[in-house]
């Protein structure tokens, strides 16, 4: 990990040791939209599928119909997709886009999250309250979704992959990665936000880094895909932001 000052604030930048497989993005007419399956083996963790998904310019697939679920599940119909047979008989697919928050189910962009695919039984919140989407069909590669908490889990192989969506053809804009965005609101207010996506970062601030840094107090929210906190200018001369793992 490595910490970049620039005069907006601090950014931090996560790297990965990992070989993801790339396929080319494929084109549906239905959303006008960009899905590119992404294969990482040795298994991937739903932070850093998201950031990677942010690094390229987009974002964890979000489906909002029976259509654009059964398109982006062609996309990953193997079971070279899914992980092995866990403990309990049962295989994970590929990372989605949905997080679950003390409000109920959601999408990482901010859309509505009303189409859903469940498997039955499904979710069941195991190993965790907050919980992300994938693919999952028990011991099959089907269509259907269950709920997972984002990490390692004893007795399963982490996910091997996830499916980006992107909301124009890729290549025609410069992807940002993790980045801290601050924008002045008036005159004493600046909102911090970040890609949704970039989920498992802590916002901290300081006045001076020589004294150390502090947790921000609100806690974030999501509006249109991003992680949003306000803070006001009023309380310190100066005071420097980073996001923290």
């Amino acid at each position: 990990m490595k910490t970049i000052q620039t005069p907006l604030g601090i950014l931090t930048v996560a790297a990965f040791a990992m070989m993801p497989i790339l396929a080319e993005p494929v084109f549906f007419a239905t959303t006008g939209h960009y899905y590119e399956a992404v294969k990482v083996p040795e298994g991937v963790t739903r932070d850093q599928a998201g950031l990677m998904a942010a690094a390229k310019g987009g974002y964890l697939a979000t489906l909002s119909s029976e259509d654009e679920n059964a398109f982006v599940f062609s996309l990953v119909n193997d079971l070279s997709w899914f992980t092995s047979l866990s403990m309990f008989g049962d295989r994970l697919g590929p990372w989605l886009g949905g997080i679950s928050t003390a409000t109920g189910w959601q999408w990482n962009t901010g859309e509505p999250f009303t189409y859903t695919k469940w498997k039955p039984g499904q979710p069941d919140t195991y190993a965790g309250f907050y919980q992300y989407l994938l693919f999952y069909d028990g011991a099959d590669a089907g269509p259907t979704w269950g709920d997972h908490p984002g990490g390692a889990i004893p007795g399963f192989e982490l996910p091997k992959g996830f499916v980006i969506e992107y909301n124009q053809a890729p290549g025609t804009f410069v992807p940002s990665g993790v980045r801290l965005d601050i924008d002045k609101e008036g005159t004493d207010q600046v909102m911090l936000s970040w890609p949704a996506d970039v989920t498992g970062w802590v916002l901290e601030f300081t006045t001076d880094p020589a004294l150390g840094w502090t947790n921000f107090p609100a806690a974030p929210v999501i509006i249109n895909g991003r992680f949003r906190v306000p803070d006001t200018t009023t309380v310190d001369p100066v005071r420097l932001y980073r996001l923290k793992r």
